[in-house]
């Protein structure tokens, strides 16, 4: 088995890319489909900040969120941002939430949002922008953590996978 040591490329680390603040609906219940039972929230606005960039959530969009037979819940949300500058960024945003026993407890009680301690949600945002200064947002890999510290409210902190350093030499890749 070849190991990183061996390749020469270092253990991979991340590096914060932008933080969105979105307000949404409460949701919209399709009901139980064949895959689980799906609800549509819906983007309300918000705000972003991130590298050299910020602006406004753009209302519009959903989650289309599923929940499923076995108790994860899988997000699949695709909105829009608008930044300072006039520049429009297109998310397509999914990932897995995780309750806990405690966490599941709860949601079943009607609570929401659950204690942070109580979930894991992890999400793969991905993004699309015209040719220019934000392009570089197309060429990164994406990791993000999701978190609801009220009802109505998601913040998600979004990560890029970053080179080790003798890969990011050449600027090109940035």
């Amino acid at each position: 088995m070849t190991t990183t040591a061996q390749t020469g490329l270092g253990v991979p680390s991340l590096e914060w890319v932008m933080s969105l603040h979105v307000a949404i609906a409460p949701g919209d219940g399709l009901g139980v489909c064949t895959d689980g039972q799906r609800s549509n929230y819906r983007i309300l606005g918000g705000h972003f900040e991130g590298l050299d960039v910020r602006g406004e959530v753009v209302a519009g969009g959903a989650d289309f969120y599923l929940q499923r037979s076995d108790g994860v819940g899988e997000l699949d949300a695709r909105y829009s941002l608008l930044s300072d500058r006039g520049e429009w960024i297109n998310i397509h945003n999914t990932g897995l939430i995780v309750l806990s026993d405690r966490g599941r407890e709860l949601e079943a009680q009607g609570v929401w949002p659950i204690p942070e301690h109580h979930y894991r949600c992890s999400c793969s945002p991905r993004f699309q922008v015209a040719s220019g200064r934000l392009d570089w947002l197309t060429r990164s890999v994406m990791i993000g953590k999701a978190l609801y510290p009220a009802a109505g409210q998601v913040a998600i902190h979004c990560y890029r996978l970053a080179l080790a350093a003798s890969l990011v030499a050449n600027d090109e890749f940035h």
